[in-house]
This record gives C-alpha cells, structure tokens and sequence, in this order.
C-alpha cells in the first residue's frame, strides 16, 4: 500500500479516537465518572442493578403502606400516615422510571403508567377517601409488577433502550458534545472567532437586524415562519386545541374554570427588532406601531379558542400597544433574554386581572371577596439574559448584565388596636399645647386640629384618611382622624409586612405556568412576578404550580399528581408562551386525573 494513503489512515484514526482519548485522560484525572464506559456498563451492570433496587423499593412501598393502614384504622391523620407511603413510591418512581444512563421508560408502558396511577390515588386520598380500594388495589398491584427480580425484564430494557436505539445514541451523543473535555476546551474558542468574524451568535440563537441587535431564540423565530401547529403540515404534531379543550372539561367536571393565557414571544411584540424593519411597517406591512399586527400563529389559535367557547386572555394587543411608551417607560421585554422585563410582567397581570374580574362580574365563577391587602416596592436586581447563555458567549462578557427594576410585592397585615381612653377634656388641652401662643378654644391653629376637616371637602378627607386601612377597620380609622376628641378611646394600627407567598389552602385560584411565571417571582428580585402583582391586583391570595418549558404537558403531569390542591379551586389560569403550541416539552399529550 502506498505509504501516503497509510499517513492518511493513520491520521483519521488518531483524530476518531482524540476525543475518547483526551475525554478518559480527563475522567481518571478528575472526580468525575468514566462516561466513555456508560454504554458497557448499560449492557451488562446496570439493568441487574435496576432490578435489584426496584424490588427493594417495592418491598419498602408494601411495608410502608401495610404501616400506612394500620394507622389510618386506628385514627391517625391520613396525610401524616401516607407520607411515609409517598416517600417510598417516589423512591420506586425515581428507579422504575431511569432505565439507564440515557434513556428514560417510555410514556406508553404499562409500568410507568400503572406508577402514575398509584401517585394520582395517594395524592386524593385526603380528600377523597372513597378512593381508598382503588388505591390499595392499584398499590398493589404495583408491588406485584416490581417486586421480584426479573432477568427478562432486565433483557428487554437493554433489548428497547440500549446502545442499538436511537433514543440511547442521541442522548449518548449529547451528553459527549457537552462533557467532552476536547469539545469544552475547543468549543467556546470556536464560538468566539465565529462571532467576531461573522457575527454568529450560535445554533440556538438568531441576532436581530434592528436598534440595538437583540437576541432573540431560534424557537421564538421558527414558530412564527414555520407553519401553524393546526396546519396539515403539521399533522405529526399533537394538536394543542384538543388537548386544552380536554382539559378544560376535566377542570369543569371538578367545578373549575379555565382561563387560557398564550404569553406572545419576543418576536410577535418586536418583530421590528428582528428585522430591521420600520416600526410602522412592521409585518406584512401591520401597523404594529398603533397595537395591530400580522395575525401570527399564536394569535390565531388564541382566537380560535375563544370561538370554541374557551375564556382567553389577549396580552398581544395590549403589549403591542404599550410599545408606543417604551422611550420613556422602557422595553416590554429584555434585549438579550426570552421573557419580558418587569413591566411587561406588570401589565400582563393588569390585563389578565381585568379578564377575571369580567368573568366575576358575568358570574362565571365565585371566588370570593377581596381579603389580603399588598403592597410593593421597588428593587433592582441585575439579569444575564438567557438567550445569551446559550449562545456560550457570556463567559468571553460579550453580552453585559442587563439591569432591571421590579416592584416586590409584600402582604401587608394591619392590626387595630385601641390605646388607653382620654377624657375630651385632656384631649382638648393636648391639642392646645401643639398650638403655640394659643389661649382660648377658639384659636384658630386649635379649631383646625379639632376639626381638621369638612365633611363636605372631598380633597381634604381623602388627603387625612389616605393612610387608613382599607375595609372594616376603615370606618374607626375615618371617625379618629375627623373628630380626634369625640371619641372614647383612640385606635392604634400595628402594620406589618410579610414576603408574598403561595397559599394553596385558601386560595380559590391556581395559576399554572412556564418560565414567564417564574421570572421575577423565584429569581431575582423575588416576588416580583406577573403572580405576584396579579394577587395584588385582585386583593386575594393565590397559588401556583410552574415548569420551565413544559407549561404544555409536564405542568399537567405535576397537577396530576397532586390532584388535591383542585381542593377549594374555582379557577384555574394556564399560562404558557406561545412557541410551545409546536414545541412545548413532551408535545400536547392528555392527561388523566
């Protein structure tokens, strides 16, 4: 063989085995585990490893709910006696459901929908103890599938999910381009020439032609041009209207409404930061300048929604709206990330307050009357945007902190108490002694601060009882500063102000959400977020449930599991951006409660 064409051979071979090589030098260095073994170890360890902690766990469910029973017959608190139970079966879960390194057990199998049935049952039975047979059956049951050792299950977990099937292989492959030692010593070099040199920010992300070159997410971008999620195209996708409309009939059947939120992407509010195109010309020609624009896929299957009868909430017109104050108030959403900045969030929770409030006042639904009193403050908090994280840039500063002013909201609890009694006549010498060379009653600095006001002066009253309490307290409050020595005794008022928080036993509305909801509410600044001042504006408290990415089917998945907190709901709010109508985490599945 011609030397040359060996130098070649032998060159392709060393460059094939320089990642694995450089990547096992790097594991037995380091802390790290041997992830160039993983596929071996998937064949002939980790499945007969599986198995022998699945039936260990499933020994410990069945003890623990043979406990559980014991107790609840003897009087003890059912949620007390099931916590050791639902410990037990998520420990099973966590097993059960990881078949090895890279793949997860399919949705589809009778195992892991059997799992689900069981966490659905335990999470009701607090309050809905005529489940009590489904649920020992189901547990069971449960016991019988993973409580023995089976080298054929083993087998054919390796045989349906290891090395030969492409689920295993791209996710064998990810995690190599992510955890190369090579490829993390290489990449971000890379990315950093390809920016400098073409201006490239990345797969997962699209730099825009507008003022000041915003980020946007190539997912925001390709669900505005690729078509619609209800298009035939598309017909391999799950179809989101259906899965919502199921939804809303299994809320109902429990006496919930549904309110549908679709959160507009960065693109659909300022596509002209994208294109570079004039602000009045917007899409197509819209005139998004005065709150109109093209109708995006987003849009239209909201409206398509409410012409099923579904309640909506609109946030595109008035985003696009509120764009014509963005010189002095600010952008509606942040340069260099996904979400919205903190007054895109605010009004957001104006806007879907106002739809609540009209389906109150048709009566639709009951959620009682206003009974928590909040107030806000303000709070910087510096952000790093995530869309430039994931372009890998940010560890070279190509894209700064972008500083953000939220308003944190705080529950304010005010307490009336009455202080010791004065007699009319002390209060009236006290009164003169804050008025300087004054002798007689009728001095006039002494009238005025016995009679502040005139009942008849509008301006006046609301200026002296501007700090009042609002509600009952309001009245004694009003009389005390009116007539200051009229009365008995003098009312004192104790304010307090705690972190707002989730009150999923007395709130009469659940809120389920994606990264919108999160931002601003669990991150810095905290309490800051669109739920946040919706409870504010609605004067009552709420609670929420949120999964980043997966407001389309994961979120569900975590209201079925614990079905309980459904407990005193009226309404439910499901909040979730609109690139996830094509490609929200798991897609649209249904499901079961």
């Amino acid at each position: 063989m011609n030397k040359k064409y060996v130098a070649i051979v032998v060159l392709f071979g060393i460059l094939l085995l320089l990642p694995f090589t450089v990547q096992a030098v790097a594991d037995l260095r380091g802390d790290k585990r041997f992830v160039s073994f993983d596929i071996f170890k998937d064949i002939v360890y980790t499945p007969f490893v599986r198995e022998s902690k699945m039936t260990a766990g499933a020994m410990r469910l069945d003890s623990a709910w043979r406990s559980a029973r014991e107790a609840i017959a003897g009087g003890a608190e059912t949620a007390d006696a099931l916590e050791p139970v639902i410990g037990a079966l998520s420990d099973l879960e966590a097993v059960a459901l990881t078949v090895n390194a890279y793949a997860s057990l399919d949705t589809a199998e009778a195992g892991y929908k059997l799992l689900k049935q069981a966490d659905t049952l335990l999470a009701s039975l607090e309050d809905e103890p005529e489940n009590f047979k489904a649920a020992d059956s189901t547990l069971k049951a449960v016991v019988g599938e993973f409580g023995h050792f089976s080298v054929v299950r083993a087998i054919s977990g390796v045989k349906h999910y290891g090395v030969w099937t492409s689920r295993y292989l791209r996710a064998f492959e990810k995690k190599v381009e992510d955890e190369n030692a090579l490829v993390l010593a290489v990449r971000p070099r890379y990315q950093l020439a390809v920016w400098n040199i073409f201006n490239d920010p990345g797969e997962k992300v699209v730099l825009g032609a507008g003022e000041g070159r915003w980020l946007f997410y190539r997912q925001d971008v390709e669900f505005l041009v690729q078509p619609s999620p209800l298009d035939e195209r598309s017909a391999k996708l799950d179809n989101p209207v259906q899965a919502i409309l199921r939804f809303r009939d299994q809320l109902k059947a429990k006496g919930v409404e549904l309110l549908v939120v679709v959160t507009p992407g960065k693109p659909s509010i300022y596509p002209e930061r994208l294109t570079g195109a004039s602000p009045v010309a917007g899409i197509n020609g819209a005139d998004i300048s005065r709150g109109v624009t093209a109708a995006g896929h987003g849009k239209s299957i909201l409206d398509s929604l409410a012409r099923l009868g579904l309640h909506t909430v609109d946030l595109y017109t008035p985003l696009l709206a509120a764009k014509a104050d963005d010189a002095k108030l600010g952008p509606l959403y942040l340069n260099d990330d996904t979400h919205w900045t903190p007054r895109g969030a605010e009004l957001a929770a104006g806007v879907i307050a106002g739809k609540v409030r009209e389906m109150v006042e048709a009566g639709v639904v009951d959620i009682g009357e206003p009974s928590m009193e909040y107030v806000a403050s303000d709070s910087v908090a510096d952000r790093m945007g995530d869309i430039g994280e994931m372009s890998g840039l940010n560890k070279f500063n190509v894209f700064k902190v972008q500083q953000v002013v939220g308003h944190v909201v705080s529950q304010q609890n005010i307490i009336e108490r009455i202080g010791i009694a004065r007699s009319y006549a002390n209060c009236r010498d006290s009164l003169m002694k804050e008025c300087p060379g004054a002798f007689e009653f009728d001095d006039p600095c002494f009238l005025a601060k016995e009679h502040p006001c005139d009942e008849d002066d509008a301006a006046c009253v609301r200026a002296l009882t501007k700090s009042c309490p609002k509600g009952s307290a309001f009245d004694s409050c009003y009389h005390v500063r009116m007539h200051p020595c009229e009365g008995d005794d003098t009312l004192y008022y104790d304010t307090t102000r705690t972190p707002f928080k989730d009150d999923f036993r007395k709130a009469k509305i659940l809120i389920l959400g994606d990264s919108f909801s999160r931002i601003y509410q669990t991150d810095s600044p905290v309490n800051a977020g669109w739920i946040a001042h919706f409870a504010k504006e609605m004067g009552r408290p709420v609670a929420s449930i949120v999964s980043d990415g997966g407001a389309s089917t994961l979120v569900r998945e975590k209201l079925a599991r614990k079905a309980g907190v459904l407990k005193g709901k009226k309404l439910l709010i499901w909040e979730f951006v609109e690139r996830d109508l094509r490609f929200g985490a798991e897609g649209w599945k249904e499901v079961d409660f």
